[in-house]
């Protein structure tokens, strides 16, 4: 799902993936990057890596891609004509927020053939009994 102009504006700071495939020669704009709050359920599935990832503050500046790219990629410099530098201004406030922020405790417990972890922001409830039942819910 693409995002709008203010959704990028308050993740600037988050990585750059496509929501869709785009052509080489696309000027990148907000519409075409996913919702970055939807990446941890991608990354907890794999079915995305945002490792090498610039952040969408970087490229939202008139950026086109060079090479066509398949929905879900996240955006790298090999595949862009141009991109910011990140600003030591913007590291420092993601430093701050990261600093302010308050880790979730990880939980975890067994009973019985039933394991329980909490760690993320997810509670991941695993039954081996039976029909391996394995259950997920948001913190």
């Amino acid at each position: 799902m693409s995002i709008t102009a203010e959704t990028a504006a308050a993740h600037k700071n988050d990585p750059a993936v496509l929501c869709c495939r785009a052509e080489a020669g696309t000027k990148l704009e907000p519409a075409n990057f996913e919702d970055p709050a939807i990446f941890p359920d991608l990354i907890d599935t794999g079915l995305l890596n945002v490792d090498g990832a610039l952040k969408l503050g970087q490229v939202l500046n008139g950026s086109t891609l060079t090479k066509t790219v398949d929905s879900l990629t996240p955006i790298t410099p090999d595949i862009i004509d141009k991109y910011d530098e990140v600003a030591d201004e913007a590291e420092e406030e993601a430093e701050e927020e990261e600093s302010t922020e308050v880790a979730a405790p990880a939980v975890a417990g067994s009973v019985s053939g039933v394991t329980m972890k909490a760690a993320g922001g997810v509670l991941k409830l695993y039954i081996g009994e039976g029909k391996d039942i394995a259950i997920e819910f948001p913190l």
